[in-house]
């Protein structure tokens, strides 16, 4: 899975030198992609986690849009799909937008 790389800097690149190939990572690989096989199913049989459109929904894309932006979706294309519903969302785009700004104030 692509989520590999422990260390990543502020522009999400893979730290010098490290492969992911430590324990650590490798069982956090396992446990995404078994999650990734227990979730897959469930999205492909609903269009939101919890009936409508909530905030578990924005929390679940969140995580997912970050899983995907390494490849690790490949091969989920029910999880792909809930992202991509997910994000388009209004309320996600301004969840999303007001995360930034906090992140940018902080700078």
């Amino acid at each position: 899975m692509a989520v590999r790389g422990a260390q990543f800097s502020r522009d999400g690149e893979p730290a010098p030198g490290d492969t992911g190939d430590t324990p650590g990572w490798k069982r956090l690989d396992e446990f995404l992609k078994a999650r990734l096989q227990h979730l897959e199913p469930v999205l492909a049989g609903r269009e939101w986690l919890a009936g409508s459109f909530s905030v578990a929904d924005i929390l679940m894309a969140d995580v997912l849009r970050l899983v995907d932006r390494f490849d690790g979706l490949t091969g989920h294309p029910a999880c792909r799909d809930y992202v991509a519903r997910a994000t388009a969302r209004p309320s996600f785009v301004k969840a999303h937008a007001d995360q930034m700004a906090h992140f940018a104030a902080a700078d």
